[in-house]
């Protein structure tokens, strides 16, 4: 490696597509299906009702955009750059289309508004609106959008199709929005459990891993952020939520549950541990249209997703597709999902809800095949492959989810974590094997001239593991950094997946300039407002140090006046547990505070001024709560060990 390569090597810019790289991403574009390309382009135009090129969204009072799609302008360049996967680049340029679609004469689209879009059926006396988006700003402008080209047409009813963030988030937008009052929310039964557990609970964790996952911190250019697959980021507005939601719940044993709103007759078929835990189809016979949720999208989905939640059903999935084809498919002429676009003619439906219900069954069968042989967790990803049967379709591509990281869920969700391998059972602190791996490979520098030699190699990832181990061995090694970020660099740039891109250049970017600290939470005042008191106080029961509150038994009473609720509570063997919704009289401590105090206690790391905090009995007992709460680093390592308690 001649000297100026090695100092390119070592900056902290970003880099150019190696030749490697430039190869592999020149392969991929001349095999891109040019005919089914073109199919995509034209649906994904089809039936524009009002064009918005490029929308901007700002918060009132504020010039910082919570989403901007000039930012993409790029992608309208008709170059290819080497450092995008030609497929990931033409999804990118399909998600920009922005505006109001018209699927049926009485049901529309609004896409290119947030990840995901809002739909629209036309009621008897109002809009009924399926899904809200993330923020409560960028519903408001989808609204105004609507009201500006059809006039003020009230909102009759709103449906939420599932419990993720980009469905629900905009809520408030959306009733605010409104001159009516008392409009029906509905939802699939388990919504606000899924909402409470998926989204709150781990609201931290997946906040941070959302970042990686969604690329929000990157730039958006040709070697940065490019799209998500299903869209092009999460806006970063205000989420909010409601708790005033009518769940749909069969009676008896009915394929579906049918209601009149606002006079459209829908059916709803509930989707329950697909996608979401909380989901549902809804079908409007008038219109002969479909909407599938999220478990058709135009792309492979995520059976895992990778900012982190529970492993979904891939089986459920599948039938629950099918028992949709199985109920309206004879009559259906068009079906839309809450992301990307339509499809339309009853043959071309059902063949695209055929070949995405089988990528499903398909990388569930095909891992316990290879479960059932003896693979491991760590094979099965690369080991299973599509046909071209299920490959050759652009809409079954991996621009959100892969068959790599879906096919180790499969294997986690029927074989768990554990491979077998005794060796494995119970490993040491990577920060404590890599020092000794670093030792074992002749130490710091000889790993990484090494390492060096296998980047001109064009061997990313092995590049990436092997100064992963450099980087836990000593989390100050500059260049080992720099080393590792240009082969995650270089795997980003041919990565078919908008998030696995993403995951990459964050990485990258963290490693070359440090953790970049945000205070965006999708664990707002208004989502706290909307939720029982009991789930705003276990917040501070997954944040107790148990073995500090070890010893600890007595009881503490809560009164907060602005939500006009109580609770009693009780901290015993290092657990703190919510008892119920009346003041227990032998609790010793008893305190009082506004709504807005708990909120800071249960998801900060401040403790509020002890004036805003009334204390009745015992103080002490109050204190030594407080002192068992564990601090919670929103912005915790990814890229370098966390450190861990002496």
């Amino acid at each position: 490696m001649n000297s100026k390569n090695n100092k390119e090597n070592i900056s902290a810019r970003r880099k150019k597509a190696t030749y490697k790289t430039k190869m592999i991403n020149k392969e991929i574009y001349i095999n891109i299906d040019l005919n089914k390309l073109k199919i995509e382009e034209e649906l994904a135009k089809k039936n524009v009702v009002v064009d918005v090129p490029l929308p901007v969204i700002k918060k009132e009072d504020s010039l910082i955009p919570v989403w901007d799609l000039r930012r993409y302008a790029f992608l309208l360049e008709n170059k290819i750059p080497y450092t995008v996967n030609p497929k990931l680049w033409e999804q990118g340029k399909l998600n920009l289309n922005s505006g109001i679609f018209r699927i049926t004469d009485r049901i529309y689209q609004i896409r290119g508004f947030d990840l995901a879009n809002i739909s629209l059926v036309r009621g008897n006396t109002g809009w009924i609106v399926i899904d809200c988006l993330t923020s409560k700003e960028t519903a408001e402008a989808a609204i105004k959008l609507v009201n500006e080209h059809f006039g003020n047409i009230p909102i009759s009813a709103v449906i939420f199709s599932h419990s993720h963030v980009d469905h629900y988030g905009g809520i408030l937008g959306i009733l605010n929005s409104n001159t009516t009052e008392n409009i029906k929310i509905y939802a699939p039964r388990g919504f606000m459990d899924a909402v409470i557990e998926e989204n709150v609970n781990a609201g931290v964790a997946m906040t941070r891993r959302g970042l990686y996952m969604y690329g929000e911190l990157l730039p958006r250019d040709k070697k940065g952020q490019i799209d998500c697959g299903i869209g092009k980021y999460v806006s970063g507005g205000t989420v909010t939520l409601t708790n005033d939601v009518n769940e749909i719940s069969p009676i008896g044993n009915e394929e579906y549950i049918e209601k009149v709103i606002d006079g459209v007759t829908m059916q709803f078929l509930l989707t329950e541990d697909t996608e979401a835990p909380s989901e549902m189809d809804m079908y409007i016979p008038s219109e002969k249209s479909l909407c599938i949720a999220e478990n058709c999208s135009a792309t492979l989905h995520n059976i895992y997703t990778l900012r982190g939640a529970e492993v979904r059903d891939p089986v459920a999935w599948a039938s629950d597709i099918q028992k949709a084809i199985n109920l309206w498919g004879d009559n259906l002429t068009s079906v839309f999902g809450v992301h990307t676009w339509p499809r339309f003619g009853n043959k071309y439906c059902i063949e695209y809800m055929e070949k995405q219900r089988d990528l499903y069954q398909y990388i569930n069968d095909q891992t316990l095949r290879l479960i059932n042989k003896g693979y491991t967790i760590d094979d099965v990803g690369r080991m299973v492959k599509f046909p071209e049967t299920l490959s050759d379709e652009w809409y079954d591509s991996s621009f959100y989810g892969t068959v790599v990281h879906n096919s180790k869920a499969v294997y986690q969700k029927y074989i768990g974590w554990y491979n077998g391998n005794p060796v494995d059972l119970n490993k040491l602190f990577p920060e404590e094997s890599a020092k000794k791996y670093v030792e074992y490979m002749g130490g710091e520098d000889s790993v990484l001239e090494k390492a060096k030699k296998s980047f001109e190699y064009g061997e990313y990832q092995w590049v990436a593991e092997v100064t992963k181990q450099v980087i836990y061995a000593n989390p100050n090694n500059r260049d080992a950094k720099l080393l590792c970020a240009d082969a995650l660099e270089q795997l980003g740039y041919i990565a078919e997946s908008g998030p696995w891109r993403n995951e990459y250049l964050m990485g990258a970017q963290e490693l070359r300039f440090g953790i970049i600290p945000i205070k965006r939470s999708v664990i707002t005042d208004e989502v706290l407002n909307a939720i029982p008191l009991e789930n705003v106080l276990y917040l501070m029961s997954i944040r107790i140090d148990g073995l500090k509150a070890g010893d600890f038994d007595y009881k503490i009473n809560f009164i907060i006046p602005d939500r006009d609720e109580v609770a009693s509570t009780e901290v015993k063997r290092g657990i703190f547990r919510y008892l119920n919704n009346e003041l227990a009289k032998d609790a010793v401590v008893t305190v009082t505070m506004s709504k807005e105090t708990l909120y800071e206690l249960a998801t900060t790391n401040n403790k509020p001024d002890s004036s805003s905090i009334i204390v009745e009995g015992d103080i002490c007992k109050w204190q030594l709560f407080l002192w068992t709460q564990d601090r919670v680093d929103p912005n915790f390592n990814i890229m370098t060990p966390v450190p861990k308690k002496e």
